[in-house]
């Protein structure tokens, strides 16, 4: 089987790089990542927020909204991408913060996701 064949299987089915290849977001993973992104900076509270898929695999329904001072490299040692190991020691476990977003939705559904849907 040639390289692209591989690329072009169907969904689930494993790609060239042993991932699974998946064409679209199920309706759970869209509403969970739209509410995420309504939430304010895990950290400091800011808006607007970047999405960050935490942990691995990656997953739609694993993820943390992170200001762009906090997220990116670039901002410096206050930032995930810039130390992950000093992220977590200064803001809690990743399982920590994804049960305190979940927690925040769950107070804000009403508000959240009654504008959508």
């Amino acid at each position: 089987m040639t390289f692209l064949a591989r690329l072009k299987g169907p969904m689930g089915q494993k790609v060239g790089n042993g991932k699974t290849r998946r064409d679209h977001k199920t309706a759970d993973e869209k509403r969970h990542m739209q509410a995420v992104a309504h939430l304010p900076c895990l950290v400091c509270g800011c808006w607007p927020v970047e999405v960050h898929h935490e942990g691995k695999p990656r997953s739609n329904m694993r993820l943390l909204p992170l200001c762009p001072r906090h997220h990116r490299r670039e901002f410096g040692p206050g930032a995930y991408h810039y130390s992950p190991r000093a992220f977590y020691a200064a803001h809690g476990s990743s399982e920590e913060l994804l049960a305190r977003v979940d927690r925040m939705i769950a107070q804000n559904d009403d508000q959240i996701l009654g504008d959508w849907f």
